[in-house]
């Protein structure tokens, strides 16, 4: 599973990594690179199961 923060920089960056290691490494998403990483999602242009794609819209959107 993996979790999405806002760092609470000036320029707003989404951090994200793998919740089940906090102290890993973590990717770091502008704000409209983080949003089309999503629409690319739920456009099916990424392999993610048909059910985790609903979700998206619940844990991931800023």
């Amino acid at each position: 599973m993996s979790e999405a923060a806002d760092e609470g920089r000036s320029e707003r960056l989404i951090a994200v990594r793998d919740s089940k290691d906090p102290e890993g490494p973590k990717l770091f998403f502008t704000v409209s690179a983080w949003r089309d990483f999503l629409d690319r999602i739920k456009a099916g242009k990424h392999e993610l199961p048909e059910e985790m794609r609903g979700e998206l819209d619940e844990r991931f959107v800023l």
